[in-house]
């Protein structure tokens, strides 16, 4: 949080801008001076503005400033959104973007169901003609688990990993939902070769100590992809990697209120070709894609 400071010497008065940042169990106290004298309120918030933009640009390691002001807007644009909209228009918005949300994330894995046919799985309770029962599935699982993150207030955990999967392979490989994988596994469509099954445990504990370590030290969408590309190049689980990692980064941006990415099925190929970039710690191609198609999820916020 930054707050406004004033401090006095010599009967002068200066101003200063004062952000608390926690780092570890330690805080730092990061100050700026912004001129002398009695300062106006609407000259004070500009300064705050551009502090806090600042910090934030500080912590980015691939995003430009374009992009962070573009993402920043889209935020403030996107929350303006939901408190306009009231509690049922948040209720209908989340119906839709769960639903798309829904149907490319399955798509993305080979679950042939259309847009339509998802709709009426999670929405209406219906077997559409032709679904097999593990692409219904599929469907209702993964809405299942957008539910409960809706509600879960607690913090990034191991725990947390194991009981989105557990949603995610449910009526599908019940033996195997919520557990780590205890063979090997390639991934279809590239060389690389994931880590093998028993360091799959300390691999995942890790990851959850870097990102306790670093979640204020990168800006909110660099860690949340940071942590999504790094658990699925893990990859802990026989199967439901990818929805898996793309929940916990939805997860990772909503909790800092930035709005969620819907990964369309359409750029499928765009996306795993960043993945793959990714599981060598080749991290910019990802970054930009995310920040792409946040401008396509939200340009409706755009239009008058």
């Amino acid at each position: 949080m930054v707050y406004h400071e004033i401090r006095k010497r010599k009967r002068k008065i200066y101003n200063y801008l004062i952000c608390n940042i926690r780092k570890g169990k330690k805080w730092e106290k990061k100050s700026r001076y912004i001129g002398e004298g009695k300062l106006s309120e609407k000259k004070i918030q500009e300064k705050i503005k551009k502090f806090k933009f600042d910090l934030k640009k500080g912590k980015a390691r691939y995003l430009s400033k374009e992009q962070i002001l573009k993402i920043e807007d889209i935020k403030k644009k996107f929350n303006e959104y939901l408190r306009k909209s009231r509690q049922i228009g948040i209720e209908k918005f989340d119906e839709w973007f769960f639903t798309e949300l829904t149907y490319n994330s399955n798509a993305i894995e080979g679950n042939t169901l259309s847009l339509k046919e998802t709709s009426l799985i999670i929405n209406e309770n219906m077997s559409p003609k032709g679904a097999t029962l593990r692409e219904i599935h599929e469907a209702k699982n993964h809405k299942e688990a957008l539910d409960f993150l809706k509600e879960y207030k607690g913090d990034l955990n191991e725990r947390l990993i194991l009981k989105i999967h557990s949603f995610i392979l449910k009526n599908i490989a019940n033996s195997s939902a919520g557990k780590y994988r205890r063979t090997e596994v390639r991934i279809r469509g590239t060389d690389f070769k994931p880590p093998r099954a028993e360091m799959v445990p300390l691999l995942v504990t890790d990851l959850i100590k870097w990102y306790k370590k670093n979640k204020k030290e990168f800006h909110p969408l660099e860690l949340a992809s940071f942590v999504s590309a790094k658990l699925v190049t893990i990859h802990p689980f026989i199967d439901g990697n990818g929805r898996v990692s793309r929940l916990i980064m939805n997860f990772l941006l909503k909790k800092t209120k930035y709005p969620e990415i819907n990964i369309y099925f359409r750029e499928r190929s765009k996306y795993l070709e960043s993945i793959k970039k990714a599981n060598y710690e080749k991290y910019k191609s990802l970054i930009f894609f995310l920040v792409k198609t946040l401008k396509k999820n939200y340009s409706f916020l755009y239009k008058k």
